[in-house]
């Protein structure tokens, strides 16, 4: 069902236009190209000179760690400021050359970065490193060797040996892409001769199915004398109809072309064999391929290849029973966008303290601001990644709570008072955006921040991942873990009056007016203030979230005033935003009472994925973005709120067209660079916030069209999918104003909830206080769907949903518990390891 996309090759965009790409012909449909019997490549040493030079630091692994089979860590750090982007290599001794990158280091960043190996055999090896400038590439280093003893037994890994060889023409029969399979050092495939210094050669493999990627190793002739300045390495997930780049190892932005131009400058392995991670990518096909040649260079140009290997094991992360490449490409959006271990981490700061910038903006991890929790603990609890979770697990412990810097006076006005705010003396519990600093980039306060670590505190906990301890944890601040939460619901019932089921911001600064701040993550848009939509979904979810802490830790009572508190809430709610005329719910009502409605499509979309909406009322909602309906006064109607295609409009309504006092409701009123004045990028269409769009929203509109159908839900996702297949999203969108149209990469790491929705709402997992909830929502012409791994309870699980089954198959297979399960029933695995019917 699944229809193939055919794309422009990705790599023809990047340094030269596709007119002066020299591309041949590949040879994989040619007897000659099939391979027998493979086996490990034999390395050996570099013939480079590698002449020791200076400005380079090298780290090598701690002996403790140096253990064959073992994924080891090198740090290379420049030691003069180079105001530019590198790439780090480390010659690991072992005949080995591993590479990473783009990283920075100037004078306001000192990026250490990491280069990654594992050694298969014992022995002492000899370690050094270099970087090469990509702006001019001028190479500093090699090192002065340092030696590393490795121990242990000899490590093979899982070869792929189902592979067919493919290649750009060959220099002639002698020099095929077979060659690069038979094991045999004084064979090679070659390409032809080519004049130009921008010929794209290539050479590597179709594999018999689809593959889970780990290692990539690929073995150089010693004696060629011109070696490539720029190489990539590329999947494929349709069987080479499709190429896309690793990031690690080559990549810039499609709309990078002629504002900048990476020049590698690799230094000509001779001999080594490049070891390089592919980090769980998932495709049927991988090659690497050379993009530009030694501008300096007269001799000879082509490009050759003695060996490859690839390491990998059959199958992907996450599956259903649609046939084709989408499997991989849906396991692939998750590797780049939910954890994101494919992606370069420039400044090395897997929180993204500091992201990826122009050209190179990527998928991301996670995002330190307390907002970004819950959506951290989503996409991370279940992954496997600890490292990951452990800096999100902290980053909730660390949290602090402290004076939101108002208060009400005597005569019952809201009045600010910053001087109790600046020496941080009160603690009213408002959760602070950081724990160092209350507001949001210094002027807002985010009344998100509250609901969002009660959300991704509950989340935490139902996941059984070692919560021992994790409640009564405290802060540098002497906050105990359970009392914050506490205290964070306290303000929403109490300060903001939550009890009376809706969540009221009395904060003078967010009072919804044109005068106003946001009190959320969408911080360009001033009516998210005062009776704010937004705030209040998230109210009714953090409500909801606090009845399983409290019951988690067996305090019934309390429990039960949530319980009985978040009927309410959804009830008023409705009454207080939902437009029976436009048949969509508004934005919000500011402090002197007007009713805004921008046409907002992620509120609504929130809504009805969190249970507020009925299923007529989400009818009415995706009926009006998806064109079947219009709502009168709406900027973008029809089809053109699904301009983008990868996600809605954020808004319907142009910001610009409602001005009181001489104002819009924009953070950047009179700020002529991002205004929404005719002309200025924040003009409707322009710009993210006002008729642009974010990515992550789109996980709530798939799942709150489950509330619709099945089919719905999937038809929209199915879109998605569509888009990713022609550049796997790696996609920033360029107007003459800049980026921030289509938001997608860089400091987006929430654009990992989009594929996260397959695992949620379509196989239907999610953490519940009787244990792993499993509710599946398949479309009509799914049969099955699945996650091979989902770490709950400290086991691993492997879940499938099937329409076929009539009772639950369940086994053991090795270390990992494997769960198939009749779909369209609601199911429980407990963390004793039991498995309910509801």
């Amino acid at each position: 069902m699944f229809k193939k996309i055919a794309a422009t090759v990705l790599s023809c965009m990047l340094i030269f236009s596709c007119a002066s790409c020299t591309m041949k012909k590949p040879n994989d449909g040619n007897d000659e190209n099939n391979v027998g019997t493979m086996k490990e490549i034999e390395y050996e040493q570099t013939k480079n000179a590698q002449k020791t030079g200076s400005n380079v630091n090298l780290v090598i692994p701690p002996a403790s760690a140096a253990k064959t089979g073992a994924e080891l860590t090198a740090y290379v750090m420049p030691d003069i400021d180079l105001e530019n982007y590198n790439y780090y290599i480390v010659d690991w001794g072992d005949g080995t050359w591993s590479y990473n990158g783009p990283y920075v280091y100037n004078d306001d960043h000192k990026v250490m970065g990491e280069v990654y190996h594992t050694y298969k055999k014992a022995g002492s090896y000899k370690l050094k490193a270099c970087a090469v400038n990509l702006g001019v590439g001028k190479l500093y280093g090699w090192t002065e060797e340092q030696t590393l003893t490795v121990t242990g037994d000899d490590y093979a890994g899982n070869m792929i040996t189902g592979v067919s060889a493919i290649s750009s023409a060959n220099s002639d029969n002698a020099h095929s892409a077979a060659k690069i399979a038979d094991g045999d050092n004084s064979t090679r495939w070659q390409s032809a001769v080519s004049d130009s210094v921008s010929s794209q050669d290539y050479v590597g493999y179709l594999f018999d199915g689809y593959y889970t990627l780990d290692t990539l190793e690929i073995k150089f002739p010693s004696d060629v004398q011109i070696f490539p300045s720029n190489i990539s390495v590329e999947y494929t997930t349709d069987g080479g109809e499709n190429w896309y780049m690793l990031p690690h190892y080559y990549y810039v932005l499609p709309n990078s072309e002629g504002l900048y131009s990476c020049i590698m400058n690799f230094p000509n392995p001779k001999g080594a064999t490049l070891d390089l991670p592919l980090n769980q990518i998932t495709a049927n096909g991988i090659r690497i391929k050379s993009l530009l040649y030694p501008l300096s260079s007269s001799g000879v140009k082509y490009f050759a290849v003695e060996e490859m290997r690839v390491y990998g094991n059959k199958g992907t992360l996450l599956y259903t029973s649609y046939d084709g490449y989408y499997n991989a490409d849906l396991s692939n959006m998750w590797a780049i966008f939910g954890i994101a271990k494919t992606e370069p981490r420039m400044y090395n700061s897997l929180r993204g303290a500091s992201t990826n910038v122009e050209p190179f903006r990527s998928g991301q991890t996670m995002t330190a601001s307390i907002e970004w929790t819950e959506w951290n603990g989503a996409q991370l609890n279940w992954s496997g990644y600890d490292e990951a979770v452990n800096i999100h697990v902290n980053s909730l412990k660390n949290a602090v709570y402290g004076g939101d810097g108002w208060y009400k006076d005597s005569s019952g006005k809201y009045v600010v008072d910053t001087s109790e705010y600046n020496n941080n003396s009160r603690d009213d519990g408002f959760i602070w955006a950081t724990e160092s600093a209350p507001q949001h980039l210094g002027e807002q306060n985010h009344y998100t921040n509250n609901p969002a670590l009660i959300i991704a505190s509950r989340d935490y906990l139902l996941t059984g991942n070692g919560t021992a301890g994790f409640l009564d944890s405290v802060n540098s601040r002497g906050q105990k873990m359970l009392d914050k939460l506490r205290k964070a619901m306290e303000y929403m019932l109490i300060n903001l009056n939550g009890e009376s089921g809706l969540m009221t911001i009395y904060d003078p600064r967010n009072d919804g007016t044109v005068r106003g701040v946001s009190s959320n993550y969408w911080d360009s848009l001033n009516f998210f203030g005062y009776n704010s939509a937004y705030e209040n979904v998230l109210f009714y979810r953090s409500v909801l979230a606090m009845a399983d802490i409290e019951n988690y830790i067996g305090n019934t009572s309390d429990a039960e005033y949530y319980a009985e508190l978040a009927p309410k809430i959804k009830r008023v709610f409705n009454e207080t935003f939902w437009d029976d005329e436009a048949g969509r719910y508004i934005t919000a009502i500011n402090v002197k009472g007007d009713v805004l409605d921008f046409g907002v499509t992620f509120v609504n979309f929130m809504a009805a994925s969190a249970g507020l909406a009925s299923e007529e009322q989400a009818k009415l909602v995706y009926d009006w973005v998806d064109g079947k309906r219009i709502v009168e006064g709406d900027t973008s109607t029809g089809e053109d709120i699904y301009n983008f295609k990868v996600s809605a409009r954020s808004n319907t309504v142009a910001v610009e067209t409602i001005v009181e006092d001489g104002l819009h409701y924009w953070w950047y009123n009179g700020h002529s660079f991002n205004d929404v004045l005719p002309g200025h990028w924040g003009e409707y269409g322009n710009q993210m916030q006002n008729g642009g769009t974010i990515f992550y929203i789109s996980h709530y509109d798939v799942s709150g069209r489950t509330v619709v159908s099945a089919d719905n839900a999937i038809g929209r996702f199915n879109a998605i999918m569509d888009e990713f297949h022609k550049d796997q999203l790696r996609r920033d969108p360029r107007t003459k104003f800049g980026i921030y149209q289509v938001s997608i990469n860089g400091e987006f790491p929430e654009s990992g909830l989009v594929p996260l929705t397959f695992v949620t709402d379509v196989v239907g997992i999610t953490p519940a206080l009787k244990g792993l909830k499993i509710e599946s929502n398949l479309p009509s012409d799914m049969s099955y769907a699945g996650v091979r791994e989902y770490r709950y309870g400290n086991r691993v699980y492997s879940v499938e949903v099937n329409k076929n089954l009539s009772k639950p198959e369940i086994k053991k297979d090795g270390e990992k518990w494997s769960v198939k399960l009749p779909a369209g029933k609601t199911w429980y695995i407990t963390l004793e390891n039991k498995l309910i019917e509801e």
